[in-house]
């Protein structure tokens, strides 16, 4: 075992040398061999999964280990078995979800957090009724709480809060109505943790739901217009247009939600709220045609 070697200071200059050339030649195979399981799972969805039982002591075994990048390494895989074969995946629940709740909450690896996020989204989204208990009792508190940490908006988190964040998106587009009296406040810690702009597959997702809910249920979000939500609100939306890169019909989409909501409101504040925006941000719309 190469970490129990090194724990015990067995190595010398040259077997550490060759450990590493082993981890690197390991990492590189697994690596393909991750992306060839996607290939197969993406063209062949469900009718994969009885071949499936090949690949599970490999996945198992990595989610054992004590490198997280080993561990994301079989997060990774689980998450693309959720998302290409859908409910048919449920069989092998027992093998991940555990280790997903205990990735979900490890502040040493973001990456890691990350891939967890990812795979409670899809579980959400593609994976089906047998993984909606674990999503809202296990998974979605979890990871509220890491959203809500103090360190969560640093550069090397951000990728893995904006994932939970879109997470939370998937899990309340489908789960809303299964959270009881708990739905409101997930609502407002969810937008409470916009804006998001970093990760480019999962932002336009999360601003989807934002228009969704602004034109559904804007109570929900903004309490009859409470003024810090709409100034949270305006911050969100335009910061979303300036930085963020967004398909047109989108960017249409949230400047006709905030306007929608500052139609009650009069000029005097309007300007005010325009005012807390900073001028590249102001300039950024005005480029764009926005405003």
């Amino acid at each position: 075992d190469r970490e129990a070697a090194r724990a015990a200071q067995e190595l010398d200059e040259d077997d550490e040398e060759q450990l590493l050339e082993e981890e690197l030649i390991e990492g590189q195979t697994v690596d393909e061999v991750a992306k060839s399981l996607h290939a197969v799972l993406k063209t062949h969805g469900p009718a994969y999964v009885p071949l499936f039982q090949n690949m599970l002591p490999l996945a198992r075994k990595y989610l054992q280990e004590r490198d997280p990048a080993a561990r994301q390494w079989a997060i990774c895989v689980f998450d693309d078995l959720v998302e290409f074969a859908g409910p048919a995946s449920a069989q092998f629940a027992g093998d991940f979800l555990d280790a997903i709740a205990v990735a979900l909450r490890q502040t040493e690896s973001p990456d890691l957090r990350q891939a967890a996020a990812y795979g409670v989204g899809i579980m959400a989204k593609s994976g089906g009724d047998a993984y909606a208990d674990f999503v809202i009792a296990t998974a979605l508190p979890a990871m509220l709480e890491m959203i809500g940490r103090p360190d969560a908006r640093e550069t090397e988190n951000i990728f893995a809060t904006e994932n939970m964040v879109s997470a939370v998106a998937k899990v309340l587009r489908v789960y809303v109505s299964r959270l009881g009296g708990d739905a409101q406040a997930v609502l407002q810690a969810w937008f409470a943790a916009l804006p998001v702009c970093n990760d480019d597959e999962e932002v336009p997702g999360v601003y989807e739901y934002l228009v969704q809910m602004l034109r559904e249920n804007p109570e929900a979000l903004l309490a009859g217009n409470d003024p810090r939500a709409v100034k949270h609100l305006v911050k969100v939306v335009v910061e979303a247009l300036a930085v963020c890169t967004l398909p047109q019909e989108l960017a249409q989409a949230l400047v006709g939600v905030m306007q929608g909501t500052l139609a009650s409101f009069d000029d005097a504040a309007k300007a005010a709220l325009w005012a807390e925006i900073p001028r590249e941000q102001q300039q950024a719309l005005q480029d764009k045609g926005l405003i």
